[in-house]
């Protein structure tokens, strides 16, 4: 039986993810198809544009037939943390044979020599990574260098010929977001000795971050600004006619009847709460993500930001990108520590599987899951303070905590009472 992975954040979910659910079903010709889906809170630092059960029953209506949540710490962290949590998660329930992951540049050899580089850090490339973080380059920026440098380094001086391409064009490569995430998650299965075998998918149409609505295939950057600055979404309106370009007719219905009702929820929601932190909380650089020259700039700043996206731009240096300062900012908000990342690293940041979906024809899958998963299976919120360790436990609190904050955006800004974790129900479709 072949049960394909996916890690995924559907922010919102569009043309583009459904064609990367066909394909990866059939590239691998899988009976059943997981999703590790980001909870309320996104990678780039960003609470997510429509709540997570939502966006769970469109990932099941587009074909997917069981949706796990990627636990807030990890959904919103770094790349590397990103994906070694995902990649451990579809490791760890012990039915996964492929993962297929979106890429720009779809060569798995290159992809993975680069992983193994990364993940091994040959003292020559480690010691150009530090030159570079030390001329206060940003670490995406620090690590192009340093592997560009290393290749250059090696004995074989035509290293890129193997794989056809040139110096600049591997810079290209490793400043695209998907390829960056897919090398992560080559790395990760390469820590963990993992049997899952990888099928990357090349990206079609519009680039990660292109703003426009662009034929049937475009970016979650650019649904995601239709809508928050949408005047209008009545059928037949522009706004409506550009959103049936962009996404399945049962995302465009769904979006259309949660509008202002419960979406779209933007980082500036988070403003008051934020403000709240910097006026009652001291010793930033203890939560993750934070330096203590970023904490130092912060507390220079006060009080001169009063919104989210102000604190964000004032915040941002050369050496520090913008989505890490847009997480550190979060990881402020939902009171994660330094110390409780690295608790959650000593158990591979794998505590615990939680259920946010399935379909009804799919039950097989739960009961291979029941008999292989390695780690506990949370079906009810209820449960976990018995299935789960101390620090299992801490973690699934935090992401209540996570959860309760996005319900209030919700309901400050639309008055929509959305139910806490313990009332919600598990998606089946």
């Amino acid at each position: 039986m072949n049960i394909v992975g996916l890690i995924t954040e559907y922010n919102p979910f569009h043309n583009g993810h459904l064609y990367h659910i066909r394909q990866a079903i059939a590239h691998t010709k899988a009976d059943f198809c997981i999703v590790v889906m980001s909870g309320n809170f996104v990678q780039r630092g960003a609470p997510a544009i429509i709540d997570k059960y939502s966006r769970t029953q469109m990932a099941l209506e587009a074909g997917a037939d069981l949706v796990l949540e990627l636990p807030m710490p990890f959904a919103c962290a770094s790349a590397e943390i990103f994906a070694h949590a995902a990649v451990a998660l579809l490791n760890s329930l012990g039915i996964v044979t492929h993962l297929c992951f979106g890429s720009e540049y779809d060569n798995e050899a290159l992809l993975t020599t680069l992983a193994s580089i990364f993940c091994e850090e040959p003292p020559a490339y480690r010691t150009a990574l530090q030159t570079s973080l030390r001329n206060g380059n940003s670490f995406p920026k620090a690590r192009t260098e340093a592997i560009l440098s290393y290749l250059k380094q090696k004995s074989d001086s035509n290293c890129f010929e193997s794989f056809d391409i040139e110096a600049n064009q591997l810079e290209s490569i490793l400043s695209s977001p998907n390829n960056i995430l897919g090398i992560e998650y080559l790395k990760a299965l390469q820590r963990l000795s993992s049997s899952i075998h990888t099928i990357p998918i090349r990206r079609i149409a519009s680039g990660y971050h292109s703003a426009q609505i662009q034929d049937e295939i475009s970016s979650a950057t650019a649904v995601r600004q239709l809508l928050e600055t949408a005047t209008d979404l009545s059928k037949h309106s522009k706004t409506d006619l550009l959103l049936s370009k962009a996404v399945p007719k049962m995302v465009r219905e769904k979006l259309t009847a949660y509008y202002r009702v419960k979406t779209p929820i933007v980082s500036n929601d988070l403003s008051a709460v934020l403000n709240y932190c910097f006026l009652t909380k001291s010793d930033y650089h203890l939560y993750a993500e934070w330096s203590k020259e970023l904490s130092n700039r912060a507390v220079r700043m006060q009080p001169a930001c009063h919104c989210f996206d102000a604190w964000a731009d004032q915040l941002k240096s050369k050496n520090i990108t913008h989505t890490r300062i847009c997480r550190s900012l979060i990881h402020l908000i939902a009171n994660i520590t330094k110390e409780d990342m690295q608790q959650y690293k000593q158990s591979d940041y794998c505590l615990y599987a939680r259920i946010l979906g399935f379909r009804m024809e799919s039950t097989p899958i739960l009961s291979s899951l029941k008999k292989q998963c390695q780690i506990p299976i949370i079906t009810k919120a209820a449960d976990a303070k018995t299935k789960l360790t101390p620090v299992g436990f801490h973690l699934f609190e935090q992401e209540v905590l996570a959860s309760q904050l996005y319900n209030q955006m919700v309901f400050q800004k639309f008055h929509t009472i959305l139910p806490d974790e313990y009332r919600a129900n598990i998606i089946r479709f």
